[in-house]
């Protein structure tokens, strides 16, 4: 009788830690299809930012988190704030072509990635001389109703 009880107790045993181990299981993309999404995000953001598409950009935008954003040495408590300012640019005053030459994608998290690029911005203003700019960028994005938004950003300049 005490081996049988023994054998039910390790078989018990046996089968509880076999299904702890094998748990279940949560459903959620590998981080190269995250990275894809991110990309993605990323160059509409672009090709916003080279038309200067105000609301395209501002759309790309969640600032629910007041997380801070950095551009060209100003620090921005609120997103408003920047988004202000391109907001008083003129459509079709500036035309820029970005050419990114590196970016990281990192995914942090299911719902959150970093991206760091960098590369250069040819920029002509109001018809004036071009002129060209090396960029440096971070943007943090988080998936927010099914969708990737910037939730801060620094992005410097020489």
């Amino acid at each position: 009788m005490k081996k049988s009880f023994l054998s039910l107790f390790f078989c018990f045993l046996f089968i509880g830690l076999f299904n702890i181990s094998n748990g279940q299981t949560i459903a959620f993309k590998s981080n190269q299809e995250i990275e894809k999404e991110i990309d993605a995000a990323f160059m509409k953001s672009i090709k916003a930012a080279e038309s200067l598409d105000v609301p395209k950009l501002i759309n790309a935008v969640d600032d629910s988190r007041h997380a801070g954003f950095i551009a060209n040495d100003n620090f921005y408590s609120e997103f408003e704030e920047l988004a202000n300012i391109l907001k008083s640019r003129e459509p079709g005053s500036v035309k820029q072509t970005i050419t990114v030459q590196k970016k990281k994608i990192t995914v942090l998290a299911e719902n959150i990635a970093l991206v760091t690029a960098s590369g250069i911005s040819q920029i002509e203003i109001n018809g004036g001389n071009p002129f060209s700019l090396n960029f440096f960028w971070t943007f943090v994005y988080e998936k927010i109703n099914n969708e990737w938004k910037v939730i801060q950003s620094h992005q410097s300049s020489k």
